[in-house]
């Protein structure tokens, strides 16, 4: 392709022929090309898992709960794997045009609890909350969000809300930067979401695994090209991506088939 991307079909056209197998015009035109399909996948994945690539960070949103016995709750999306900010939208309904987005400071767990565990409970606008693993805690609910946190990796929760304007918090105020694992489709024109640097080392790194795969043999070309890859993704990645308490979801990746999806560093 003219701007260096490849789709899944070109990967394993490419592959092929430097195996000197047979030419398909799909993935699902012989056996051999859906292995190397799923070869490419893994390959994916695995080059995801080595480093912290920026093309993985997107703007998203929360998505609602709309319970209101945990009103300042919201839950990840599935392919989130790390959120690095997280803001609200508390522009009231009375004065839409005076725009009002803030963002809210993430606590750990203990921290959080530390903070508004210590909130006197007598008063009107504090609601005791009891987290989906048992734990109680006091939230205000005339106040915009200061602070965030999560229990489970899988709810967001905040320790405020304004139930003047709303029952629940809403997915949809939310705006969330955050690192997002995207889903491999095995279909002939699935072209990744990635710069275009990584689409060579994804496919030196298909066609080594495929000449091991299938030939039981090393292509010397193809690991040159694989390592040569890897070290102009690892140059090129984002030197402020630093290990600064933002939360990570997931589980340590493995290698081999299995080696996909949400497998990401967990703190």
């Amino acid at each position: 392709m003219a701007n260096g991307k490849l789709s899944l079909l070109r990967v394993v056209q490419k592959t092929l022929e430097a195996m000197g197998s047979d030419e398909v015009s799909s993935i699902s035109d012989s056996v051999e090309a859906e292995q190397v399909a799923q070869l490419a996948e893994d390959a994916y994945y695995e080059l995801l898992n080595m480093k912290e690539w920026p093309f993985l960070v997107k703007l998203t949103q929360l998505e609602s709960v709309a319970d209101s016995a945990r009103p300042t709750y919201l839950k990840l999306p599935d392919a989130v794997v790390r959120i690095e900010q997280v803001k609200y939208d508390w522009t009231e309904a009375a004065t839409p045009e005076i725009v009002d987005i803030r963002e809210a400071c993430w606590l750990s767990p203990q921290a959080f609890l530390n903070r508004t565990q210590s909130r006197n409970t007598e008063l009107d606008n504090v609601e005791v909350v009891t987290s989906t693993n048992g734990i109680r805690f006091p939230i205000y609910t005339d106040q915009r969000a200061q602070w965030w946190t999560s229990f489970d990796d899988e709810y967001v929760v905040f320790d405020a809300y304004n139930n003047t304007e709303e029952s629940t918090m809403q997915g949809s105020k939310s705006q969330v930067i955050a690192k997002c694992l995207p889903t491999f489709e095995l279909v002939d024109d699935f072209t990744p979401d990635a710069t275009a640097n990584f689409f060579q080392t994804w496919l030196a790194e298909v066609k080594r695994t495929a000449f091991i795969y299938f030939r039981q043999e090393v292509s010397p070309v193809d690991e040159a090209k694989a390592r040569r890859g890897l070290a102009v993704l690892r140059r090129d990645a984002s030197r402020t991506n630093q290990d600064d308490g933002r939360v990570k979801f997931g589980r340590p990746s493995r290698s081999g088939t299995d080696a996909r999806r949400r497998d990401y560093y967990h703190t």
